[in-house]
């Protein structure tokens, strides 16, 4: 590494608190891989290539790491336990183990963080600081701010990344760094747009990749409404903060009336409340409230939107400008919502046109005194459900989420680098028009589990350019990945990806998919969705290895499988989450059938395997773990 004008020794924070530079001076340094963005998805990344003992250069533009996850996003979205895995699922253990370190095993906080999935932003921000401290070549620089991009010569036509120049926020100091392999893990996608990729803002039409869900859409109950036209547009969905508040009067704090506050801009609230058609003002679950109040520890909440609710905290169609804005209209939209939303919950607690029983009840809630400390108890970061999606070499859409017909499982991807377990999920694109309880764009379809391919993660014409969050999909493909735990799991496939890259000296777009397939199962990554397979299983790494090559679809053939009611077994287990996926089950200590048995000899790819699994079952019958190790053992020969 080249350092000008310092030395880096261990993980270091840069910002202007730490060293302070002259305008003019140009601070240069060379990097493995440079990460711009430092969410989950982008530390995902830097951990798993440091492990390697390649440089990273982590680079935030905020002044904290960690994205949503340390600004407020504390409730996290999937629907099975079954969905997790790697570096994210690590990251629970460790929010689980700090509970019972502080507060003992049988802690209502150790309940309250339920196995590790929720936890207080400042929590979250505390590990996500100790797993990078873990190691030493990782340089972190916060504050910092993309200015410009330099590319080299090309590699094969493609264009090739050599270095970005970055503002210093707090001083104004400039820094350059260059790299071998560069990371966008923005939720803007800030970083392959300066590069020139080609990127999509807004919706596609339904006929362009025939999606239902595409376009100017109505859908409610599980059907599309009329006066839907499936014709495309810009609009992105709605933002929202998510407030970290609380009912506990020693921590509470109460919202204060804020800077532009308009009376007259809430009055249709105390209109709606006045008609009762809403039952409270926080609820957990259901649509007869304003605010979705998520518990996380501590006596705690995850403020969020509620879909399609009589009253919204999300600004439907007053962000269309943010996904290519400059940083000042960025700001302007940030601060709009800021606004809106304490004045929203201002007005509930004070003004004497709210009945007294919602206001009675929205006092009883506050800012957290003991988050945010450095911004007023205020997430500093927006909640931007879908900005830019860089066009990458496969598309996601809705067609990836489609059952195989007659069956409830999706078609297997030879070369999938992380699962998704969750629904097509859009807040809306804008308020309700011809149907007064319905957001335009507002839908919620449920598949299930899928594999997410290789190609979403790199873009088009680019040699050496990675995108792990603003990914290559359309509106409603990306709608069922905007979720943390797939980010951050496509953050670590980018980061073994530019492993594989720098030792194999080539474009991330040559990395052998079975050698970083085989990488991420190392590192307890799944790439298929196996409900009974779990990472401490001595037959993990198998499993999923066969599982991208069709063996699980084997087990459940389309004529014993009917089509039935997805949300029957979505709502097994209650609240947010629900029990693990039906038919997606390996039973390994199921003595193995027969047909099972040549299903699966049927894809090894040679004769002399297929002799030898045939010579392994003649005199025995062992059961289909059993036997999917020794196909496993042939393959990995």
């Amino acid at each position: 590494m080249r350092l000008k004008f310092f030395l880096c020794l261990g993980i270091s924070f840069f910002s202007a608190t730490s060293f302070v530079f002259q305008p003019d001076q140009i601070v240069e340094s060379d990097y493995d891989l440079v990460i711009y963005g430092a969410t989950f998805s982008g530390i995902a990344a830097a951990i798993n290539a440091a492990e390697y003992g390649h440089t990273v250069a982590l680079v935030e533009e905020y002044d904290q790491i960690g994205g949503l996850m340390t600004s407020g996003l504390s409730n996290t979205d999937f629907i099975s336990f079954e969905s997790l895995s790697g570096t994210f699922l690590d990251y629970c253990k460790r929010v689980e183990k700090y509970y019972i370190d502080k507060y003992g095993a049988e802690s209502q906080q150790v309940e309250d963080c339920h196995a590790g999935i929720h936890a207080e932003p400042h929590v979250t921000l505390k590990i996500f600081q100790e797993m990078l401290a873990e190691h030493s070549n990782i340089q972190v620089y916060l504050n910092h701010r993309i200015q410009s991009i330099s590319l080299g010569e090309p590699q094969q036509q493609l264009r090739h990344i050599a270095r970005i120049k970055c503002l210093n926020l707090t001083d104004n100091a400039r820094v350059e760094l260059s790299g071998q392999i560069f990371l966008d893990a923005t939720y803007e996608g800030d970083l392959a747009a300066f590069a020139g990729a080609e990127y999509r803002v807004g919706r596609e039409s339904r006929q362009e990749y025939g999606e239902p869900l595409a376009g100017h859409i109505f859908y409610q109950n599980r059907r599309i409404l009329n006066g839907s036209t499936g014709e495309g547009d810009r609009r992105v969905q709605g933002y929202n903060f998510r407030v970290i508040m609380t009912d506990d009067p020693d921590n509470r704090r109460l919202i204060d009336q804020p800077d532009n506050y308009r009376r007259e801009d809430y009055l249709p609230i105390a209109e709606v409340l006045q008609q009762e058609t809403v039952s409270q003002v926080f609820a957990r679950f259901g649509r007869d409230a304003i605010l979705r109040a998520q518990m996380i520890p501590n006596r705690k909440a995850d403020v969020n939107d509620i879909k399609n609710a009589a009253v919204r905290i999300a600004l439907l169609g007053e962000n269309y400008a943010y996904p290519e804005g400059s940083p000042e209209v960025r700001a302007e939209i940030v601060q709009h919502h800021q606004e809106h939303i304490l004045g929203l919950l201002y007005f509930l607690q004070n003004d004497t046109a709210v009945p007294e029983k919602y206001r009675q009840e929205a006092r009883q809630w506050g800012l957290a005194k003991d988050e945010f400390i450095n911004n007023e108890n205020f997430p500093p970061r927006l909640y931007i459900r879908e900005a830019r999606r860089i066009m990458g070499e496969y598309v996601f859409t809705q067609n990836d989420v489609t059952p195989q017909q007659g069956t409830l499982i999706i078609p297997f991807k030879n070369d999938a680098i992380a699962i998704g377990d969750y629904a097509l999920n859009c807040h809306g694109v804008q308020p309700p028009s011809l149907y007064s309880s319905v957001a335009e764009g507002d839908y919620n379809f449920i598949p299930p589990p899928f594999q997410i391919p290789f190609g979403v993660i790199v873009p088009r014409r680019f040699s050496n350019l990675l995108v792990s969050v603003a990914i290559s999909s359309s509106h409603v493909g990306f709608s069922g990945i905007r979720l943390e735990p797939v980010w951050t799991s496509l953050g670590q496939a980018a980061g073994l990806t530019a492993h594989l890259a720098l030792i194999g000296e080539q474009m991330v777009r040559e990395v052998n998919i079975n050698e970083l397939q085989k990488l991420l199962h190392h590192h307890k990554s799944k790439t298929t969705y196996i409900s009974d397979i779990e990472a401490n299983s001595a037959l993990f790494e198998a499993a999923q290895f066969l599982g991208v090559r069709g063996y699980l679809h084997d087990l459940y053939t389309l004529d014993t499988l009917a089509m039935v009611d997805t949300t029957t077994y979505r709502s097994l287990w209650g609240g947010q989450y629900a029990a693990a996926y039906p038919f997606h089950a390996l039973e390994p200590e199921k003595e193995l059938e027969g047909a099972l048995a040549q299903r699966w000899i049927r894809r090894l790819d040679d004769e002399r395997r297929q002799a030898e699994a045939q010579e392994y079952l003649a005199g025995s019958t062992p059961s289909r773990g059993e036997f999917l190790l020794k196909i496993y053992s042939l393959l990995s020969e």
